[in-house]
């Protein structure tokens, strides 16, 4: 989380206008997850990680490492998906592959081959049109996005203070591992559960205590003014909207053509 936002507020389209970037992200996204076509998504896949690794100047590392953890959950959902279950007398007609277990049989069937295509390459489209979002756009410029788009200045607030509170939170929990591992609260198993659950106590109770002063602050201010009154001082290139609106036309010719 702390890496991805270092490089939200350093990577080389930081300056780029956030309104084309929302739209450019949004549109491939709305595509993606609508039409569940391979070769939509597919193509949002190569076009987000393109601008990602070479546009924006993410290492090429980190963006599979960034890949690799909704991999993991994306890996447990598609067990379940291609594995069917069925009692032995009610066998399938048609399956790749089956095995007897006592008095069922788990087999792999076409329909659920495709179901786990493609979720996956829904999903790896969806996550990369995500990251390329919040890779290149500071929070500042989310924000005046959404108080552009006349979203209510309550939800826009919680978002800021729910993003600040979770860099909060990490920050506690590196200061009491670091200090717990420093008398050695690690070192065998026992000492470990005992470290962790101390850990979470400490935690709660910063936590808390860290809410309560941010809502003393709000307070003193009186309450009813906006956080967050943000501008930005970038301008809108003809280049990106042109790319932006050949990118969305090729989608809709892809999802015409290919149905």
């Amino acid at each position: 989380m702390l890496r991805i936002d270092q490089y939200a507020y350093t990577n080389a389209l930081k300056n780029v206008h956030p309104a084309e970037k929302c739209i450019m992200a949004i549109s491939f996204l709305f595509f993606s997850i609508l039409s569940k076509n391979l070769y939509i998504t597919g193509f949002s896949f190569l076009t987000m990680s393109l601008l990602i690794i070479f546009a924006a100047k993410l290492p090429f590392r980190q963006y599979i490492k960034l890949l690799f953890i909704p991999a993991i959950f994306l890996l447990t959902s598609m067990i379940t998906i291609i594995l069917s279950f069925a009692p032995a007398t009610n066998e399938p007609n048609t399956f790749f592959w089956s095995m007897n277990f006592s008095s069922w049989i788990v087999y792999i069937s076409p329909y659920s081959l495709t179901q786990a295509y493609q979720l996956i390459t829904t999903v790896l489209a969806s996550v990369s049109c995500l990251y390329f979002l919040i890779i290149t756009t500071p929070l500042h410029q989310l924000i005046w996005v959404l108080r552009k788009m006349k979203l209510p200045v309550l939800f826009i607030e919680l978002i800021g203070l729910t993003y600040q509170f979770i860099f909060v939170l990490l920050a506690n929990i590196q200061e009491i591992y670091i200090a717990q591992t420093s008398r050695l609260g690690y070192r065998t198993y026992r000492s470990s559960l005992s470290s962790i659950s101390m850990l979470v106590v400490n935690l709660l109770i910063k936590s808390l205590r860290s809410a309560k002063e941010t809502q003393i602050a709000i307070d003193s201010r009186g309450g009813d003014e906006g956080l967050y009154d943000v501008e930005i001082n970038l301008n809108y290139r003809k280049d990106h909207a042109l790319v932006i609106v050949f990118c969305i036309t090729l989608l809709t010719f892809i999802s015409i053509f290919t149905r």
